[in-house]
């Protein structure tokens, strides 16, 4: 499998790094504005796609990414609560 590189903002980079998705590994933090990620192909290819089709940045792509998953979270754990 192919691996692929996108920059994204340092502001974006710690919040992912923060909130520790699985499927994109965050290596430390270089100096300047923007980082490196390095994904597969099947993460490469839907988060261009999602770009596109969306017609937002990469940054973007990623914060909602970021934010379902935040979202999702916290609707299991309200619904853990809820079930006893």
């Amino acid at each position: 499998m192919n691996r692929h590189v996108l920059e994204i903002s340092t502001h974006v980079f710690r919040l992912l790094r923060r909130r520790a998705l699985l499927y994109i590994p965050c290596s430390d933090e270089k100096a300047g504005p923007v980082q490196h990620v390095v994904v597969d192909d099947d993460v490469y290819s839907e988060i261009i796609d999602r770009a596109i089709a969306k017609r937002k940045t990469i940054d973007e792509v990623f914060l909602e990414i970021g934010r379902r998953m935040c979202s999702a979270h916290r609707r299991s754990r309200c619904l853990k609560r809820w079930s006893h």
